[in-house]
């Protein structure tokens, strides 16, 4: 659907060039939500003003529906934009006008006819949730009502893509939550693919199925959501895992495991689908001659299967430990974190 072959992006700034998009390559699949996530410079905004052409790309190819945008004509590059919705961190609605006429806009822009504006708008809004605000003014409106009215307007071309800069940004945690419910209403209801760029890692876990990392305009991880927060590789990946996938001892439970001194041993189990729900330390509490302490952890869903780990001090003989750790690794996935000694 989307694909980016070699893609760079070249600013001049004070004379020297500045790489806001480094040889990119990227393809996201018809029907899918997937997510660039970075930091602020990553390049991600960038990224995707190059699907529509908004930026023109100084090197490589982006094709959508396995056409060169960069070699169309402008006519022809109209006719792809219409195919393409874009929605907004800051709404970017006209203040002046009402919600049906914000929602109308791009179809008086492309000539249509008002009876059929005023059916595809009223559609619209249904699906949106905001029959009730079609004569009322943005000021009027929460934050959330206003992202719907952004939603309803790029929705109403038909678009077989939604570009979403940074759409859920300026909202409130709960609000997030119901726009992205939204958005994946729009993919699978209508079957539009959204391309969405976002800082914040739990908006991708929410709502995308792969999603790609960035760093000082390059790719530098990529893959499907369960994999990227299961088992991140770069340490930026790891970095946005973190802050919503909390992996690392405490140091507090760190320093009352040192004051006590005696021989123990620490470990990761990480628990995966089926095994999420199994009983396998009190089983193993039961079975050998050791004490199991659970020092920290937590379970989620990624992509609707459970994952999680814990993070476990198993005192007893060294003996016994190591027999411990051969029976459980059978079901899970065990890394030892750190081990002190009396």
């Amino acid at each position: 659907m989307i694909q980016f072959e070699q893609v760079s992006k070249v600013y001049q700034h004070n004379g020297s060039d500045l790489r806001a998009v480094d040889q990119v390559d990227l393809t996201v699949h018809k029907g899918e939500i997937f997510g660039v996530i970075g930091f602020s410079g990553a390049g991600k905004s960038t990224l995707i003003r190059l699907v529509n052409l908004l930026e023109r790309p100084t090197e490589g190819r982006v094709l959508v529906n396995g056409e060169d945008l960069t070699q169309l004509s402008k006519p022809g590059l109209r006719h792809v934009r219409k195919r393409i919705g874009m929605i907004f961190q800051h709404f970017n609605l006209l203040e002046s006008k009402t919600v049906h006429h914000n929602v109308a806009f791009p179809l008086s822009l492309s000539g249509t006819p008002k009876k059929e504006i005023d059916q595809r708008v009223a559609e619209i809004l249904e699906f949106v949730g905001l029959s009730d605000k079609a004569k009322q003014y943005p000021e009027e409106l929460s934050g959330g009502q206003k992202q719907r009215v952004g939603i309803a307007r790029a929705l109403a071309t038909s678009p077989e893509i939604l570009l979403c800069d940074e759409a859920t940004s300026a909202l409130d945690p709960e609000t997030t939550k119901s726009i992205l419910k939204l958005l994946r209403k729009v993919r699978d209801e209508y079957g539009i693919t959204i391309l969405m760029i976002t800082h914040e890692m739990n908006v991708v876990r929410e709502v995308c199925d792969r999603i790609a990392v960035m760093e000082s305009g390059r790719v530098i991880e990529k893959g499907s959501i369960f994999d990227l927060f299961s088992n991140p590789q770069h340490p930026t990946t790891q970095n946005f895992v973190r802050t919503v996938m909390e992996n690392d001892i405490p140091a507090s439970i760190l320093s009352g495991i040192e004051k006590r001194g005696s021989s123990r041993n620490i470990y990761r189990v990480t628990f995966v689908d089926e095994s999420a729900g199994e009983p396998v330390l009190s089983q193993v509490a039961k079975k050998f001659d050791v004490e199991v302490n659970v020092l920290f952890g937590q379970i989620t869903e990624l992509q609707g299967i459970p994952f999680g780990h814990l993070v476990v001090e198993l005192q007893g003989p060294d003996q016994e430990i190591l027999r411990v750790i051969n029976h459980i690794q059978q079901r899970v996935s065990v890394q030892e974190v750190t081990s002190h000694a009396g």
